[in-house]
C-alpha cells in the first residue's frame, strides 16, 4: 500500500511515512522530528517563577503624594542637575 508525503507530493510505502505532531503523513526526508512549529521548545513560553513577584508595591507612607498644586514648593530653577546630551 501507498501514501502520499503531505509536504511534497511524492509516493511512498505506508511503513516508510511517519506522523508528526499535526497528525500530517510525512517521508523520512521532509520528517523534522521531534522539533517542529507546533512544539519546538522555543514556541513554548518560559515558566513563570514566583520569587520574582513585586508584591508590595506602592510605598508605605502617602502623606507625601497627598500636595495639591497650588501647595508644592519646588523651584526648578534653583535644581542644579542639567541633561547631558554630548
Amino acid at each position: 500500500m501507498f501514501g502520499i508525503c503531505e509536504a511534497c507530493g511524492w509516493r511512498y510505502k505506508l511503513n516508510v511515512l511517519k506522523k508528526n505532531s499535526y497528525g500530517s503523513l510525512i517521508c523520512p526526508t521532509d520528517f523534522d522530528g521531534r522539533y517542529d512549529l507546533k512544539n519546538h521548545p522555543q514556541n513554548k513560553a518560559a515558566p513563570a517563577r514566583a520569587e520574582g513577584i513585586v508584591r508590595y508595591n506602592s510605598p508605605e507612607n502617602f502623606t507625601d503624594r497627598q500636595i495639591d498644586w497650588d501647595k508644592q514648593q519646588s523651584n526648578w530653577e534653583d535644581q542644579d542637575t542639567y541633561w547631558s546630551l554630548t
